[in-house]
This record gives structure tokens, sequence and C-alpha cells, in this order.
């Protein structure tokens, strides 16, 4: 069955288009689309939008930008924008009062002012009532609502990020988890799922073991803590140290975190595939592949860090994606 995208504005679904462009980021979710599409359709800029592929939801956004001209060829319509994320992205903080340092009141408080979003927007699995050092709600001139808000997140260990039907998501980072997808490319060429396929693999800013050393405040004593997590996949030694207080949570869990954080970082995979779907399912964000390419020497399950979906009269449909090990914030 062919794919199919919809793109619902105002009243019209949009279904003729020249070419388009969309992307879902799980660390930038804002994402993007662009559109260039039958010039009868009405959008304005402002305009709400979901665009659907298969039916399914994968970016709630807003057209920031429309553009109409007339040719020789005759009038045409290109429009563009962003997904409702972009309006924590874009929007400063105004005023630098005392923040709440829960992090459900945080986010209630920072989004009050802003348009579209409200309480039934967000998503909080388990950070609802997490408590937040004041150092990380201090504010300075420039800080946008998603930069405070997510430094808050990370600093008890929970990613924030934006699903395509347009919620804000606390949630633990992704390190394991039972695969949607597959890509293969086998050596004897029984399996070949990309048109193509990179591996990318790098130690700057990996570390071997990471050691948090604080104190700790125990009645009238003060204790000494320090907690150090390995990592087995550094080549060589390179530790690193790490300042720790009360605040951060436990030691432990700071130390692995910091380790998973890393790796995520050290690997990234880049696969182009034909269509939007596989066997049904809708590339998304935040889900796991299982991966086995012998050309570029890979086997293991990695998580979809970014899904771009394309269309235009040389390649037809094509999805772009860059996965990375799960663990990151």
């Amino acid at each position: 069955m062919k794919d199919e995208v919809i793109v619902a504005v105002k009243s019209a679904r949009m279904d003729r288009f020249v070419n388009f462009t969309i992307t879902s980021d799980l660390f930038a979710p804002e994402g993007n689309f662009s559109f260039e599409a039958d010039p009868r359709y009405d959008v304005s800029v402002g305009d709400l939008c979901s665009i659907f592929v298969n039916r399914k939801i994968v970016l709630a956004g807003i057209v920031d930008t429309v553009k109409r001209s007339l040719s020789k060829q005759g009038p045409s319509l290109s429009f563009e924008g962003r997904s409702v994320a972009s309006i924590l992205t874009d929007s400063c903080v105004t005023k630098f009062s005392t923040l709440p340092t829960k992090i459900d009141a945080l986010a209630e408080r920072l989004v009050r002012p802003l348009p579209f979003i409200g309480k039934k927007d967000f998503v909080y699995n388990g950070a609802k009532k997490e408590s937040v050092s004041r150092k990380f709600v201090e504010i300075s001139p420039g800080d946008t609502v998603f930069e405070v808000i997510k430094r808050a997140a990370n600093s008890q260990g929970y990613l924030f990020w934006a699903s395509p039907d347009g919620k804000f998501v606390f949630d633990k980072p992704l390190v394991r988890g039972k695969a949607d997808y597959r890509i293969h490319a086998l050596e004897d060429g029984s399996e070949m799922d990309y048109i193509e396929g990179s591996v990318e693999r790098t130690i700057n800013g990996v570390h071997s073991e990471v050691k948090v050393v604080g104190e700790s405040q125990d009645g009238d004593d003060i204790k000494y803590v320090m907690a150090t997590a390995k990592n087995g996949d550094m080549p060589f030694t390179k530790p690193l140290v790490v300042n720790w207080n009360e605040n951060d949570g436990p030691a432990k869990r700071t130390a692995e975190l910091q380790v998973a954080v890393e790796k995520a970082s050290s690997t990234r995979l880049e696969y182009t595939l034909k269509g939007f779907s596989q066997n049904g399912k809708v590339w998304q964000i935040n889900k796991f592949v299982d991966v086995r390419d012998d050309y570029n020497g890979v086997e293991d399950a990695y998580l979809v860090k970014s899904v771009t979906f394309t269309l235009d009269r040389q390649s037809g449909m094509r999805t772009k994606l860059e996965l990375q090990p799960g663990g990151s914030l």
C-alpha cells in the first residue's frame, strides 16, 4: 500500500503536494516542515495544522511562512513551519520572580502566558512531584521557557520532549526496549533494507569511568560521598570526576546517567529508506530499531533520534533516520 500524507489545516485536508519535508527530532522538539502544494488550498501564517502519515499524526504544528507566486507555469503555493513546541523554544521568560521547584508547578507557571498550550498538554510519567534544586530554576535574561524546563527535567534524570501529537512529555530516557522496526543489510545479500547507510563512532567527550564526589549532610555530621560508573566500551583509560551535592539525587545514579549519556553520543547511525513506514508502522522518534548491518559493522538495538520524511519528483517518498544508543538526555 502506498504511504499517504495529509495536512489538516482549518477545515481543509491537503493531500496534493509537489514536494515536502517533515522532520521530527527527539532533542530538537520544535521540528520543522515545508510543503509545496496545490495553490487552491487556503493556508495562512499562524494557522495550527496536524500532519498525518497513513492516518497517524506525526507532527502538530504552526504555519510560520506562506508564499504564493505566479509564473508562466501557473500559480504556486508553498508554506513552512514548526511544531507547537516552537512556542517554548522561541518564548523567553519575562518574569524573574522566584519559580516553583516542583516540575509540574514550574511547567504550568512558565506556559501560562503562552498561546495554544495548557495543563492538559503535559505528560509527567513520574516526574510530576520531583523536587528540583533552586540552582536549576534560576533565570537569566534571554532564557527560553524550553531551556528552563529542560534544565529542571534533566537535573532529575528526565528527558523533556514533544510527542508527535503535540504533548510535552517528561520521561526517563529509554536505554533498552523492544524493537518496533528493523534495518538489516546482510553480507550474503539475502536482505538489504536501506538505500544508503552510515555508522559514525567517536570517543570525543567519552570517558572510561565517571566518578561523582561530594558531601552529604546527615544530621550534625557531614559525610563524604563517592560513586563510580564504568564505561566498558572506552578503549583506554580516561576518567572524569564530577562534583555532586544532595540536590542532584543519588550519587550512583548521577554517575550511571553520565555514562549512559556519553555512550549514546558516541555512536550515530544514519539510514535512508523507501517510503514512510515499515510493515504498516510509520517511522517514529523514541522507538527502537533492530539493526544488523554487516557492511557497516553494527548489530544491536538503536533508538530513533530523528525522522525526516521527504517527497520530490526525482526520488519519490523517502525516510531519513538518525539512530543512536539509548540513554541520552
